[in-house]
C-alpha cells in the first residue's frame, strides 16, 4: 500500500510486463517513492487516459509520456556479472536498480568468495563505482521519480527527505563473557587460563561466576538507555546454535540466556528477534532445530532473522527462512566493507533469480557494522563517528532508514575492543 495514497496513481505502460520488470517498479515506485502503480496493458487507453502522471517501458512513445528504453535486462532471464550501461541520457534505470538491488553479481559461478563462503566486495563493480557508498538504487528511483512527477516532484521530495530514520540492530553471539556457560565449560576454562600462566583472567572469571563482579558483556541496561535518549527501539538477534568453532553463544537451555531474552522484549514487542547459527546457513535441520529453540523460548516464533557471520547461501537460505515463516531478513550487508550492498537503504521484498519471482520476504539492509569498521578496515575508535556520518548523509538525502549492526561485546572495552566503550553512543550521537 502507497506511503502517500492521498497523492495520485501512476499508470505504467510496458508491451510485455515480466517478473524482473515488477520487481524494479515495485522497488523503485513503491518501496522508494512511497507511490502506488497500475498496469494499463492496452496501448491506446494508455495513450488517451488522463492520468496526471504516467510511465511507459518500451514500446512506441506515446507522446507527453515520460519514457524509458529497455536496454533488454528486464525482458531476459539472463544473469550476468555486469550491469547494465549508467551513462547517458536514455540510460535505463530500472534494469540498473533491478541489476544492483537483485545482487545479480553475486549469483555467477565465478563470484568471488571468502573463506566462509560470502561474496567478497573488494575488487567488485559497486565498489569500483562507489555504489557502496551511497543506496544509489534510490538515486536512480529518485531520478525516475522526477521524471514521471515533473512540476510536482520538489514537493514529493520534500515528503520523501522527511522520512529519514535510524534503527539500531544488536547481535548477541555471546550474551555474557563468563556467566551461564554451564559447569563444564566454566571448569575448563578456568582450567585453560591457569595453564597458560593467564592468572588474572581466570580471577577475574571466578569472581564473576561468584556474583563478586559484573560481567563485561552485560552491556543491556546502559545500551537501553542510550537507546531511550534518542527515542530509538533496537531490535536484538540472539543466537541459539550448539557451542562450535564459530557459534560460541549460551546454551538454548541456558535460563540465564532465556530470562534476558524476555526481559529485553518486555513493552517492546518484536524487539527480540532470531541469530541463525554458522551451520544453519546451509544445514536446513540445524536451521529447523534452533528456529524451534526460539519457540521454546520466547513463546512464540521469530519473525525477523539474521545470519550468523552473514553466512548464506541466498537462494536456498532465504527459501529455507520463507518455509519457517520468517517475514522479514537483516542479513544485506557486507563483513567487508561498509555501505549498501543491495544498493538500498529502505526495506524492500527479496527477488528469488532462481525462480524469478517477486516474494514476500522482506529484506533490511544494515549500512555498517562494528566488526567490518574494526576488524576488516581498522578504523580506530576516534574515526568511527566520522563513517558514520558520511553514511547518514548519504541516507539523508533520500530520507531513507540507516541501520546499524552492533554487537554487545564491542561495548564492553575488552581485548580488541579496547577503547570502543564511547564508540557506539556517540555514533548514535552522529547520525541521529
Amino acid at each position: 500500500m502507497s506511503r502517500y495514497s492521498s497523492l495520485p496513481t501512476i499508470l505504467v505502460h510496458t508491451p510485455s510486463m515480466t517478473p524482473r520488470i515488477n520487481a524494479a517498479l515495485h522497488w523503485a515506485i513503491d518501496a522508494v517513492l512511497g507511490l502506488s502503480w497500475t498496469l494499463e496493458a492496452d496501448e491506446v487507453a494508455f495513450g488517451s487516459s488522463a492520468a496526471p502522471w504516467r510511465f511507459q517501458y518500451g514500446g512506441a512513445p506515446v507522446e507527453g509520456v515520460c519514457y524509458m528504453k529497455p536496454e533488454g535486462l528486464l525482458e531476459s532471464n539472463e544473469v550476468q556479472a555486469t550491469p547494465p550501461d549508467e551513462t547517458g541520457e536514455e540510460r535505463d534505470v530500472l534494469a540498473l536498480i533491478f541489476w544492483m538491488g537483485s545482487r545479480m553479481e553475486e549469483s555467477c559461478g565465478d563470484a568471488p568468495r571468502d573463506a566462509h563462503g560470502r561474496f567478497d566486495p573488494r575488487g567488485s563493480i559497486p565498489m569500483e563505482r562507489g555504489w557502496l557508498s551511497k543506496p544509489v538504487c534510490e538515486n536512480w528511483a529518485f531520478e525516475l521519480g522526477a521524471a514521471i512527477l515533473g512540476s510536482q516532484w520538489p514537493a514529493h521530495l520534500a515528503r520523501l527527505q522527511a522520512e529519514y530514520t535510524v534503527e539500531p540492530t544488536l547481535d548477541v553471539d555471546s550474551a555474557y563473557a563468563f556467566l551461564g556457560k554451564g559447569w563444564w565449560r566454566t571448569g575448563g576454562a578456568l582450567v585453560r587460563d591457569v595453564l597458560r600462566g593467564h592468572w588474572t583472567h581466570a580471577l577475574r572469571r571466578a569472581r564473576v561466576c561468584r556474583g563478586a563482579a559484573s560481567d563485561p558483556y552485560d552491556t543491556y541496561t546502559k545500551v537501553q538507555a542510550w537507546h531511550a535518549a534518542h527515542g530509538l527501539t533496537p531490535k536484538w538477534f540472539f543466537l541459539l546454535a550448539r557451542f562450535g568453532a564459530h557459534d560460541k553463544g549460551l546454551p538454548s537451555k541456558s535460563i540465564r540466556l532465556q530470562s534476558l531474552m524476555r526481559d529485553l522484549e518486555e513493552g517492546h514487542q518484536g524487539s527480540v528477534q532470531w541469530h541463525p547459527g554458522y551451520a544453519a546457513a546451509l544445514d536446513p535441520g540445524v536451521m529447523e532445530t534452533e528456529f524451534q529453540a526460539f519457540k521454546e523460548i520466547m513463546g512464540r516464533p521469530p519473525t525477523a532473522s539474521r545470519q550468523h557471520y552473514l553466512r548464506m547461501a541466498p537462494g536456498q537460505t532465504r527459501r529455507q527462512l520463507v518455509a519457517l515463516g520468517i517475514g522479514h531478513d537483516h542479513t544485506e550487508g557486507h563483513a567487508a566493507v561498509i555501505g549498501f550492498r543491495g544498493g538500498f537503504s529502505r526495506s524492500r521484498p527479496w527477488y528469488d533469480l532462481e525462480n524469478e519471482a517477486l516474494t514476500d520476504l522482506m529484506l533490511h539492509p544494515f549500512a555498517a557494522m562494528d566488526a567490518t569498521l574494526c576488524r576488516y578496515m581498522k578504523v580506530g575508535p576516534d574515526a568511527v563517528p566520522g563513517q558514520m556520518r558520511s553514511l547518514s548523509d548519504s541516507v539523508r538525502e533520500v530520507g531513507g532508514t540507516l541501520r546499524l549492526l552492533w554487537h554487545n561485546e564491542s561495548l564492553a572495552p575488552e581485548g580488541e575492543w579496547a577503547g570502543w566503550e564511547q564508540v557506539y553512543p556517540n555514533v548514535l550521537q552522529v547520525v541521529c
